[in-house]
């Protein structure tokens, strides 16, 4: 899936923000959404500031389970303190999440193969498994919004 097509299906659930079903997720629509925009910005930032020479290449069987099956288990990892808002999600902001998402992967091309962020449990990502990482956990938790919105 392109980068293109993952922000517009993103786009696409905005105006079923509101919706929720605790069968599926114990988080709505809104949370999935902001979720996603917020791990895309912030790894896209990461990953531009990063310097190339302090990549660290790590071998670990979780990152290249995911990076291989292209997929996270549901219920099997929690999101990052910064990442996982308790609070009620401003579903005004999220258009402008978006926008702020679309510009910062659109950094990316222009990026060395050895920027990188490093992952809460995974380590060192280069630029290339932090690309399919975003497509990984974006698609993730589209799957979910897209099952909630369905299930209304």
């Amino acid at each position: 899936m392109s980068f293109s097509k993952m922000l517009h299906r993103l786009e696409n659930a905005l105006p079923q923000a509101d919706k929720s079903n605790s069968n599926i997720s114990a988080r709505g629509v809104d949370w999935h959404l902001d979720h996603s925009l917020k791990i895309i910005t912030a790894i896209c930032k990461t990953v531009s500031n990063s310097k190339p020479e302090e990549f660290k290449p790590n071998f670990n069987i979780g990152k290249y389970y995911i990076l291989w099956t292209n997929r996270i288990p549901r219920g099997k990892a929690r999101s990052p303190k910064p990442f996982n808002n308790l609070e009620a999600i401003d579903h005004s902001s999220l258009p402008q999440s978006l926008k702020k998402a679309q510009k910062s992967l659109s950094m990316l091309n222009s990026l060395h193969p050895k920027q990188h962020f490093e992952h809460p449990m995974f380590g060192d990502l280069n630029l290339a498994q932090s690309k399919k990482f975003i497509h990984i956990h974006t698609a993730h938790h589209l799957d979910i919004i897209e099952e909630i919105i369905n299930a209304s």
